[in-house]
Order: structure tokens, then sequence, then C-alpha cells
């Protein structure tokens, strides 16, 4: 069934750039909950940015300070604006595709949506999972960096791990759809990158903590499998991977330290998968709880940079 003339009307102004706060407010929340109207939304989108880019526009300014853009999108910035609505951020960051520019196609600060669901690799598009963790508010002598809610780390399994004993990196993930973005990395020339921040509450000076991030490109086989199989080797089905170094969290419960990866990606990526993780370093100290270690402020950007020759 297709969506209401009434909601098709708002999206065209919504992609139009001529949407007010409200309105645009009003369409992310529709979003939020009606499949159907992000199915149109799409395909309208892309209508438009094949429009756009045979006209190809140039930036125009608007008089009015109410609208909530003040210029009307460039090409494929309207297939590209529905990442936001997936995320629990609404921000989205456009521009065209020139080297040294980016899009954010993921902001996350966890202070909306559900918790991560505790099934390890991720089942659904979209959606964290991981092993258990909560999100809650200031604790421990820790606060947000941004916002009212952060991440917390709880344990390193999760429900129905096999042999659970021994674990001792508490992980979460995230499978993000680039499909709607190949033209822009068709060529070799598209960089992602990953960045969070992350703390812990003030540990004794006997134990060590690290956290991670990393990125894994993934055609739509191998991330559609990742449902039917929660232990996969993602690092040997991976198209292409890069891992941050592994940071040491500090004793400071108010210094959140920050940690990114990038990875330049195959012409064939479909996907990307998010991988962000505590580790209890120590030899001697790997358990499989966490006494108060957080993650918050996840960023997804792709940039392009010169394809490699």
């Amino acid at each position: 069934m297709k969506s209401s003339d009434t909601q098709m009307e708002l999206v065209r102004r919504y992609l139009g750039g001529e949407a007010t706060l409200e309105e645009a407010r009003r369409l992310e929340s529709m979003l939020a909950v009606d499949a159907q109207l992000r199915r149109d939304y799409l395909a309208y989108a892309r209508v438009e940015a094949g429009l756009s880019s045979k006209v190809r526009p140039k930036l125009v300014k608007t008089a009015s300070p109410a609208r909530w853009f003040s210029w009307r999108p460039l090409t494929a910035a309207a297939a590209g604006i529905v990442f936001g609505m997936f995320c629990t951020s609404m921000l989205f960051a456009y521009v065209a595709p020139t080297f040294g520019k980016v899009m954010t196609l993921l902001q996350d600060s966890f202070e909306s949506g559900p918790a991560p669901e505790v099934t390890g690799l991720p089942r659904e598009i979209g959606k964290w999972s991981g092993d258990f963790t909560e999100v809650v508010g200031e604790q421990l002598g820790v606060k947000p960096p941004n916002g009212k809610k952060m991440l917390r780390f709880l344990r390193a399994d999760y429900e129905g791990k096999v042999k659970p004993e021994g674990s001792y990196f508490s992980e979460v993930y995230r499978l993000v759809d680039v499909r709607a973005y190949r033209r822009e990395f068709g060529d070799g020339g598209a960089v992602a990158q990953l960045s969070a921040v992350f703390d812990a509450f003030a540990f004794p000076s006997g134990e060590s903590f690290d956290c991670s991030v990393s990125l894994h490109a993934l055609d739509a086989e191998t991330a559609l499998a990742l449902r039917e199989n929660p232990n996969a080797n993602i690092t040997r089905e991976s198209l292409a991977m890069a891992c941050s170094n592994r940071a040491r969290l500090d004793r400071d419960p108010k210094t959140w330290q920050p940690v990114s990866a990038e990875l330049r990606l195959p012409p064939h990526t479909d996907f990307l998968l998010l991988h962000l993780s505590a580790v209890n370093s120590r030899s001697s100290q790997r358990r499989i709880t966490f006494d108060g270690h957080y993650l918050d402020d996840v960023r997804l950007t792709l940039g392009r940079r010169a394809p490699l020759p």
C-alpha cells in the first residue's frame, strides 16, 4: 500500500528544501515507524537525485530563516538523507562528492531508540546488537560528553553464546546499508571513517582496560548471512577491513578518549559492519564482567579521496 498523498507532499517539501523545522521533525517521527513510507521516501529521493544530476543546480539560498534547510540538496543528496532517518540522530550533513568533503551516514549518542539487542552479530539492518549492555545516564563519576545518555558495557557474552567462558571483550555491532551510495565509491575513491569516544570509572591501579573500533566492508550475501550465523568469522568474510589501534583507558572518569578507524571502500561494498569494543586487557584480569565502562558519540562518515592507481 502506497503512502498517503499528505505524507508524500511532506516528503516532497522536505527533499525540496521547503519544509519547516516542525515539518522535518514530523517526517522523522513518521519514517521511524512506517516501513512503507521509508520505501516510498527512498524511491522518491532517487528520482529527485536523478533529475538533479541532469540539471546540476547551484546552491540557492532562501530568504526565510524558518526553513530547515537554506539550500536545495545537490545530486544524490536526497537519496542519502534517508540514512539519517534510520539513525537515532536526525543529523545528516551532505555535500557534493568532491575531494575532501564528507557526508555523515550515522551519528548516535544513544539519546533515543532501543537498547542494543543481546544477539552478538546483528540480525537486523540499522540496529545495535552485541554483548550485554545498557543505555544509562550519568553514573560512577562518568558523565555523557553530549546529551544525557551513553552506552554501558556490562558483560563479554550475549544470550545463547556458545562457550562464553573465557570471554573478555564486550562488543557492539551495527550493520549499515550503503548501496544507495554506490556511485560515491564505485570508482574506489571513497573512504569511510568510524569514530567514537570511550570512558571508564576510576578503576584500581592494578587493572587495565583497552578500547577499539573496526570497520568491515561486506557484500550483500555475507551481510544478510550474519543473522543465520552468529559465530561467523567477519574478518575472514569481509571484502576489506580496518581496525584502530587499541587505546588504553585512563583512570580519570572526566576524560573521554577518542578512537577512530578509516577504510577505503571496495567498489562492490553493499554494507558496512561497525564493531566497537571494550577489553579486559591484562591476562591476569581477563573476566567476563565490566564494572563501569562506556561508549558514546559514534559517528560514521563517508568522504572521497583520489582513487588508488
